[in-house]
Parts: C-alpha cells; structure tokens; sequence
C-alpha cells in the first residue's frame, strides 16, 4: 500500500490571489485617482473596493443608486464626499463600475471653457469698443443731418458706425465660432486620446500582470508536479515490484497524472501506464525528449514547457526524475505526462483575446490586437476580421508603431486609435469619431447664438441716437497737431482711409490715446487681449506641472507623446510654444530697449541689431520647430535649402551684398543710429541699420531707403562739432572798417541770444569782392543737428544788428565747405589798424571753420 499526502495550500492560495475578483481589478487605475468597484447583479452588495471597509456593505448606503446600475449606463454620483463620473459594465452577475474623480477632468472642461469664454469675451468687448471709438472720433466732426437716417421722432440711425459694426460684428462671430469649434474638437479628441492612453496603460499592465501569472502559475504547477514525479522515482526505487503496467496505472490515478513512463540507463523503455511498451528517447540534439538524458548524466530532474500536441491541440507537459540504485548511481528515468487542465484554463484568462475582450474606450470604443510576426489580426471584436493582414483592413506601415496615435480607418470606418508595442503584439484601443465628437456642433452653435444675441442687443445701443436741438459742433483745434502723424489715403475704389505715415511707422511713434484713430484704437485693444491671451498661455505652459494634473489633456499635448503630422495636436502644441517664444522674445526686446535708452549711440546700435535678431531668430526657430512637429522631416528640409541657396547664390548676390556691408558698417562703426549723414546728396539722420537697408529721415518727413551695398563716399557730419556759415554782401562804398568794428562790438552778444551755439560767432573777413559789392562771412560751431536753426538766428542778428547801424545788407548766401582757408592779407591802411587787430584775433579764434579754398 502506497500512502500520498498532498497539501494544495499554496497553489490554492496562488489561484486566489491571481484568478480573484481583487487580484484583477485592484491593479487597474483610471485616470489619476480613478479605480473599478464591483456590486453583486444579486445582492447589491459591493463585492469589490479600494477601501477593504467598503466590500460587503449595500451599494444604496454609499451613494450609488441601484436604478443607475444599468449596463452602458453612465452617471454622477457621491460617495464618502467625492462626486465621481461612473460608467457601468455588467459581466455575468457582477456590475462593475468605472468610477473617475469629476476633479480628474474638471481640469481640462473648465481650460476648454476658460478659453472660450475669453474669446467670446474679448470679441464682443473689440466690437463694442470699437463703435464706441467711431462715435467719439464722430464727435470731433460736424454730421449734418442728411449723414443719419430718421427713425420715427426721435430717433435716427447712424449708417456709418453701422456699417462697421455688422462688418466687425459677422467677422468677430465668425471667429468666435471657429475658436468654440476648434477647442470643442481639441477637448474632445484630446479626452478621447486620454481615455485611449489609459485602457493602452491598463492593458499594458494587464499584460505585464498576465506574464507574471502565467510564469507563476506554470512555476507552481511544475513543481507540484515534479513533486509528485519525485514520489514516484522513490516509489519504483524501493518498490521494484510495482513496475508493472497495472500498478503504474493505479499509482497514476492515485496521483491525478495522465501517464506514468519508466526508462532504463540507456534511455529504453521498461515500463509504462499505458499501453506504450517500446520507445527510446532520442539521441538527436533538439528533438524534444533528448533532454531527458540530462537525467542519465547527473541531473535530477528536468522540466519540459508545455507543449500543445499537434494532432489533438491538447497541452500536455513531461516531467522526468533520475532513478539510483544502491550506490547512489543513476541507472534509469522515472517519466510523467500531465495535462494540467486547470492550468490551461487559468492560462486562457491570460492570452491576449482574453484581455482584450470586454475593453471600452467611450461610447463604441473597443480594442484590437495585431501580431508582430505574421502581420496579422490576432484579436478583434468583428471575427471576420480575424486572422487578415493588417493591410487588408487598411493599416499602413507607420501605423504600426508604439505610441501612435491618429485617426486610421478599418473596415471603412473611421477611428480616433492609440497603440502600444509589446513583445508580440501591436494593440490598439479605438473608437468610433462620431461616438466622442458628436457634442462639438451643437456647443458651437450654441455658443454662436449667444454671441449673435449679445451682438444684436449691442447693435441698436450703438448705431441709434437721439434727435437733439441744433448742436454746434468744431473740431478741436490740435486734431491737425496731434494727428500729424497720420495721413488720409484715397483707394483705388474711392473710400478714404486713416494709416500711420511712414516717418510715424520708422520712429516707433507712441501716439496719445485721444490722438489715435478708431483704427488705431482698435487695433491697440486687439493687441492688448492678444497680449494677455499670450502671456497667460506662457505661464501655463512655464507651470503646466502644477496647473496640469499628469492626465491633463494639456499635459499630453506638451509631452508630445503623439503622432507628429498634420493633426489638432501638433497644431495646438505649435500655437503654445509660438506663445512662448514671442513671450520669451518681446521680454528680451524690451530689455534691449531699456538699454537703448541708457547706452551710447553705439550701444543703441548693437541694442536695434541684437533686436532685430531676435525677432527674426525666433520666427526661423519657431518656424523650423513647427515644421518638425507637423510631421515635415526637418533634416531633408535643411539639406534640401542648402542646395537651393547654392543654386539661387548667384541670383541672389545683390542680397547677400547687401546683408554684408550692413554687418560692416555696424561692426566697423562708419555710423550709427542719431548721425547725421550725407550719402549721394541725400543729407540725413539715420533712422535704423538693418541687415539688407538703413532707413534716413531727411527733416521733412521723408523716410529714405538706401541699400547697404549702395551706400558710399559717406559724409558723418555728427562725429564732430559742425558750423553754422552765413555771407553777408553789403555795398562796396560801405567802410569796411566801420562794418568790422560793428562786429567787434556786436557779436559776443549774439552768442548769449542764441543758445545753440557752442563757440563763435566769428567774423571770418571778406570773401568775395565786386565793382558794386563785398560779401563778409560769419561762422559759429555747432552740432549738426542745430546747423540749420542757428543760421537762421544767426542771418536774423546779423540783419538786425547791421540795420541798427545803418548798414544794408541786401543779400544773404549761405555755404558750408570743409576745406581749410587760409589766413587773410592784413589791410595797409592806417585807419584800418584797429581793423587789422580785430582780424587776426578773429581768424586765430576760426582758423578751422568756415574755410573755402577758392575765396579766400
């Protein structure tokens, strides 16, 4: 008699812990502090919960309504003081329930409102603002009766602010409805994308699970049965006599296993349960019984996988022992086959059909399976589509990659998916556009109609007015002042427009809020709320760890864990990276301009190019990254330029030339902002050295645009102090003597009367000599900037100082030369010793200034 003690403790608590209602779902996660509870169909008790106190107490008594206990059925409810967005599953008699905290996606709901409602807001508020501008700029003018239309007795309607304001109102509602649409449809793809990533997350994990069960599960059931092969060995060994087919066959069943083979040291068969009597285990390396002669070389024991017989698909499993005779050698194999039933079955809740069974990703959604290998379906809810290529379904090459996620069509529909690589499976959860996208037009709509309310009640506040008593209006008397730099364009089709003149453009103008137009006003409003809109996404983007949860749909954005191409989710990254790159860029401007404004002129210089830089170094930037998020291959696009700029080179000289000499003529200091210069008779200040042009203001308004490589034989006439030349011709029977001693007397006084003058005024002697007249000069230094007013002041005392003489001049000239003059002969005469005196004085005070050397 043979007595077996088995002790199934173990593996019965192994298939507790990974075949029970806990151990499947505890593992599971939804969202960030999402979980799965399960209710008896029966009992309504909670069967399953996170909280170990919750499980077995009524679902009623925690909140959850029994009538919401439908299968699809989705819902609000509390419990323990959390609202939570469930969704219902029934399997079998179990419901269970997918239950997400409402703050998980309250996050995104109230950023996709926010964003709406701002639009909306600075919409409306741009409109009404702007009639409010037009009616204020109308004050200023003088409306006759005929500009308005009557309505009734006391009312009458302003045609033209209404014209603009159904212009802007249809545009500014247009735009309102294309903002509302696409942040719908951003929302909803991106919850959707977010839902796919966790059933992607949650299958992943089901998966790593699954492995670590089935490694563990097969683990156990090898040893109980190694053990159970080990009893046998002992059996046969001190029981020779039970080698027989009838007491192996008894001793199988006893011991629950399918078969029961005994070897000999050569690895022939003795014995055997069955009815098997002949059989050899193999000598050939690879076959799958050659392993057990490892048996007849030292080893113990050895394990076979499990292995599926290809003409029943039963699973069975070998399982072989050393046998040793008396002195410890081995000198046969005790053999088993066991076809671990239970196994196979606790193994089935592991494949990959198993898992994917059941899976929804929203209304519809579902998930599929497509195997590396063969390329071909292995799992999908439609089983005419089992076992087909996945070409044949209508997945492309790039759809079969980890972590995309984009629209694909299969089976001629279309879905919004997200995949996950594994070691021998592509898997995808998919769900149908229309199941999550179906709320966007009616919110749109929605949203459209409110707006065009609100645009109809502003409507009449702003174009109706009431009929008053005669009203004198004026234009104010500064608008010609404080609009001059803004001029009145006519257009081709004969409708008069306000615009900013070039020299108000160049000078970065600031205009006074009351000076501007309606134009101009709106346009600041409309910059103002761009501003804000900006900036706000910069610090969500610069804090989107703490304003984002991890699941956030603006998280997954800025983590560009999808699909780059052409889709809502690169177009919505690029827009938030754009905001933040012309944050980051205005920030580094308006520092630059803070230094401007302290720094030299060649510090203003290196301040407008760094600028400049800037600016265009972050659209090329951003444009490059753009491209690269959109799907474009970057690489090949850089490649590809350079070749085209080496085949456009040649054409494209001129350009580069330019660009060139303004790098020259910034580095190499010839002139900088604030000079005044002289170029091809074009006489100015330098407004701006850009890259390609350099921008002058010649003092009457006028914005000159000289090429870079056109600019030479410059006159800087701001590197030093320049004069102020004026040329006096007064009769040749005036004594000059007489005349010179005026000078004498008068033109210290001149200096005191005109500020701008640095050093002078100096007489400079006669310069020309007639038959009827003499012509004297008088200089005085000054900055170049001042040159003109000061030879106008100058030519003024002059007149007036020589009048108060009795001397009459006739005739003023001016000339400015740089030439160097040399010293005038001294008179002879003896009453011009005086005379002489004053000259010499004069001409060592001037001898740099005022210098012809043809008159001298």
């Amino acid at each position: 008699m043979v007595i077996v003690e088995q002790n199934p403790q173990e593996l019965h608590a192994l298939v507790k812990d990974t075949g029970s209602t806990e151990s499947m779902l505890k593992n599971i996660s939804l969202g960030s502090h999402g979980f799965v509870l399960a209710v008896s169909a029966k009992t309504h008790l909670i069967t399953y919960h996170p909280d170990q106190n919750m499980i077995g107490t009524d679902a009623l008594d925690n909140g959850i309504d029994i009538d919401n206990l439908e299968d699809g059925k989705t819902f609000f409810t509390s419990v323990k003081n959390t609202s939570l967005y469930c969704r219902v599953k029934l399997v079998d008699d179990t419901y269970y329930v997918l239950a997400i905290p409402e703050s998980d996606t309250a996050t995104a709901r109230n950023i996709t409102v926010g964003v709406i409602l701002f639009a909306f807001i600075s919409i409306v508020a741009a409109v009404a603002l702007y009639d409010l501008f037009v009616l204020a700029d109308d004050e200023h003018n003088d409306h006759g009766d005929h500009e308005y239309v009557k309505i009734g007795r006391n009312l009458r309607f302003n045609p033209a602010v209404g014209r603009r304001a159904t212009a802007l109102s249809i545009a500014g509602l247009v735009l309102l409805l294309a903002v509302t649409f696409y942040m719908q449809t951003l929302f909803a793809l991106s919850s959707q994308a977010t839902v796919n990533r966790e059933r992607v997350e949650q299958i992943d994990q089901t998966l790593k699970n699954n492995a670590m069960r089935e490694d563990e599960l097969t683990r156990q059931y090898s040893e109980h049965y190694a053990t159970t092969c080990h009893i046998i060995a002992y059996i046969v060994e001190h029981n020779p006599e039970l080698a027989t087919r009838a007491n192996l066959h008894s001793l199988a069943e006893t011991l629950g296993v399918e078969s029961i083979y005994l070897y000999d040291g050569d690895g022939n068969m003795t014995s055997s349960s069955t009815s098997q009597r002949s059989y050899s285990l193999s000598t050939k390396y690879g076959d799958s019984s050659y392993e057990f002669r490892s048996l007849l070389g030292g080893k113990d024991e050895y394990i076979q996988p499990l292995s599926i017989n290809r003409t029943t698909g039963e699973t069975y499993q070998y399982i072989g022992v050393a046998l040793y005779d008396q002195d410890g050698i081995a000198d046969g194999i005790a053999q088993i086959a066991v076809r671990p039933m239970r196994l196979e079955e606790m193994l089935k809740s592991t494949k990959i059909d198993a898992v994917l069974d059941g899976i929804k990703a929203g209304a519809g959604g579902f998930a599929f399976a497509i195997e590396k290998k063969e390329g071909t379906v292995a799992y999908h809810p439609n089983n005419l589509l089992m076992g087909k290529k996945a070409s044949e379904i209508g997945l492309a090459d790039e759809h079969l990659a980890d972590g995309f996620s984009d629209f694909i069509y299969i089976d001629n529909q279309k879905l919004y998916a997200s995949c996950l690589e594994t070691g021998d499976y592509y898997v995808y959860v998919a769900a149908p556009e229309d199941s999550f996208m179906h709320q966007r037009v009616p919110l749109t709509i929605a949203t459209g109609i409110i707006a065009a309310i609100c645009f109809v009640l502003i409507y009449p506040l702003l174009t109706l007015d009431t009929i008053r008593g005669e009203e004198k209006r004026s234009k104010r008397e500064d608008d010609f002042t404080a609009r001059r730099y803004n001029i009145t364009v006519t257009t081709s089709d004969g409708r008069i427009k306000h615009s900013e003149s070039a020299i108000g453009r160049w000078l970065n103008i600031s205009f006074k809020w009351e000076d501007k137009t309606p134009e101009q006003k709106l346009g600041t409003v409309l910059r103002w709320f761009t501003g804000i809109g900006v900036f706000i996404v910069f610090l969500a983007v610069l804090f989107k760890d703490t304003l984002f949860g991890p699941r956030s749909v603006f998280t997954y954005i800025l983590g560009n864990d999808w699909q780059h191409g052409l889709n809502i989710f690169a177009l919505t990254a690029s827009i938030m990276y754009a905001c933040v790159a012309l944050t980051v860029c205005a920030i580094v401007q308006a520092l630059l301009r803070m230094l401007s404004n302290v720094l030299g002129a060649r510090g203003e210089t290196i301040c407008r190019l760094l600028s400049s830089l800037t600016k265009y170094g972050t659209l090329i930037a951003m444009l490059y990254w753009c491209l690269g998020v959109l799907g474009v291959d970057t690489a090949t696009l850089l490649a590809s330029a350079g070749i085209i700029t080496l085949a456009v080179s040649f054409g494209a000289k001129d350009l580069i030339t330019d660009i060139l000499c303004g790098l020259f003529i910034i580095f190499e200091g010839e002139f900088r902002v604030g000079d005044v210069i002289s170029v091809g008779g074009n006489t100015g200040t330098v407004m701006e050295i850009g890259v390609r042009t350099t921008k002058i203001n010649d003092g009457n308004g006028n914005v000159l645009l000289l090429r870079n490589s056109s600019i030479s034989n410059v006159t800087n006439m701001t590197k030093l102090n320049s004069y102020a030349s004026i040329d006096i011709t007064i009769p040749v029977g005036e004594s000059l003597p007489y005349v010179e001693k005026v000078l004498k007397d008068e033109l210290k006084s001149v200096h005191d009367r005109v500020p701008a003058i640095i050093e002078g005024p100096f007489y400079k002697g006669v310069v020309d000599l007639s038959s009827t007249a003499m012509t004297i000069r008088v200089v005085a230094t000054c900055k170049e900037t001042d040159r003109g007013s000061v030879m106008r002041s100058l030519r003024r005392e002059v007149k007036l100082m020589l009048s108060r003489r009795d001397i009459a001049p006739y005739q003023l000239v001016f000339d400015h030369c740089d030439a160097v003059e040399s010293a005038p002969r001294a008179a002879t005469a003896e009453e011009l010793a005086e005379a002489d005196e004053f000259n010499e004085e004069q001409e060592l005070a001037s001898q740099d200034l005022g210098n012809e050397p043809l008159n001298q």
